[in-house]
């Protein structure tokens, strides 16, 4: 990670996919505080890069989510899962299997 940050630079497109790899890493392993960090990177550079609805700001807001959800954090979990689903609405429509997935998850946030 530090020779691509050293050679494309912290700001480069790139620098999403690596940030958004080792937090799923992270989350996937159980360290979920020590993913946000990643994930929260790797979501900036997307809006920079593609804007705030694209379909990977949705699977971060997921991941995020999730995440947020094994700390306890709960209301900010909410807030991601919420901006995931109305993400994938929009681009998918209501009855897409992503949008329904999503809404069933951002349900037990109720």
């Amino acid at each position: 990670m530090y020779l691509i940050m050293l050679t494309l630079g912290e700001d480069h497109p790139e620098m999403s996919n690596v940030d958004f790899n080792i937090g799923l890493l992270l989350s996937n392993a159980g360290h979920y505080e020590e993913s946000q960090a990643y994930l929260e990177s790797a979501r900036r550079l997307q809006n920079k890069f593609h804007g705030s609805q694209s379909i990977t700001v949705a699977t971060i807001h997921h991941l995020l989510a999730n995440s947020l959800t094994h700390i306890g954090a709960f209301a900010e979990a909410k807030q991601n899962k919420r901006k995931a689903y109305n993400i994938y609405r929009t681009k998918f429509g209501p009855d897409h299997a992503r949008t329904v997935q999503s809404f069933k998850k951002h349900e037990v946030y109720h």
